[in-house]
């Protein structure tokens, strides 16, 4: 048998790197090896068609150690924490837990580049800086953030409609503001550092 050296090869987590465990800690208790690759979380979500891979997969790519290829992947985007992979896991793998620590380490390693991920970001921002969403705000960063001609031009088609909430009342120009905006924003800090309390 004659080996194809034009196939892609599958480049594993270097022996000793840790990504899988550098997930298992941030996560808390994490077993992958408990994961006999069912599916279930696949066939719950309700984004995998808008997935490469799946939840399935990017967890047998975490349990691989492959880094590299997760982290930069727009499916950890895709996932909006619903839970319904989590809740029907027959082994209890926090699946939703899992995908949000990728996003969190895709952002800290700079590998986060796609428009979910900005999405995410700016959504962040507005709500630390007011306590509460202020989406005339969020829809103007965001497209700030993607510049270019397609963002301008999806930001003008966007005007008529808030327009249309403006006149009803359902967008504000001053934004609400929670009490205390400087306690929200050294909790959110504190999260960030992995400080949960």
């Amino acid at each position: 048998m004659e080996v194809d050296v034009n196939q892609p090869i599958v480049v594993l987590d270097t022996p000793g790197s840790g990504f899988k465990e550098e997930v298992a800690s941030q996560v808390g208790t994490l077993d992958l090896s408990h994961c006999f690759q069912c599916g279930v979380c696949s066939g719950s979500c309700p984004t995998m068609s808008h997935m490469e891979y799946g939840p399935r997969r990017i967890l047998h790519m975490v349990n691989l150690g492959m880094a590299d290829t997760v982290l930069p992947s727009h499916d950890i985007w895709m996932c909006v924490s619903c839970y319904s992979c989590s809740a029907r896991c027959p082994q209890g793998i926090q699946i939703t837990d899992i995908m949000a620590t990728l996003r969190n380490m895709a952002v800290a390693r700079g590998l986060a580049r796609d428009k979910e991920a900005t999405f995410s970001r700016v959504f962040v921002d507005v709500l630390a800086r007011y306590g509460r969403l202020c989406e005339w705000q969020v829809l103007l960063r965001y497209y700030a953030a993607e510049a270019g001609l397609s963002s301008v031009t999806s930001l003008m088609k966007q005007a008529g409609l808030g327009l249309t909430m403006f006149r009803k009342g359902k967008l504000k120009i001053r934004p609400d503001h929670v009490e205390d905006v400087q306690k929200l924003r050294e909790f959110m800090t504190r999260i960030g550092r992995g400080e949960a309390s």
